[in-house]
């Protein structure tokens, strides 16, 4: 976890994508080797960004805005989410 100079947290994880892909705002489905990134804001605000692993540009994951009730719960949900991003399909 890294802490920006505006005192944002922020946490990446390279995961494969589950069936059907993440949804993102910005082109829509996207699969493959993803990288997510979550960043919380000091007063709680949750960023959910992602990428193919490697490339330069992030898309905002769908279904926002999100906000944590405690801005240090989100090393937790991070890995929450990869989680449920990684899991096996059925």
């Amino acid at each position: 976890m890294t802490e920006t100079m505006s005192g944002t947290t922020e946490r990446t994880t390279v995961f494969k994508a589950p069936r059907g892909g993440v949804m993102t705002e910005e082109v829509g489905v996207i699969t493959g080797e993803l990288e997510l990134l979550t960043a919380a804001e000091p007063d709680g605000t949750l960023v959910l960004r992602i990428r193919y692993a490697g490339a330069a540009e992030w898309y905002t994951v769908a279904g926002g805005p999100f906000r944590l009730h405690d801005p240090r719960d989100h090393e937790v949900l991070h890995e929450v989410l990869v989680s449920l991003l990684h899991r096996p399909q059925p």
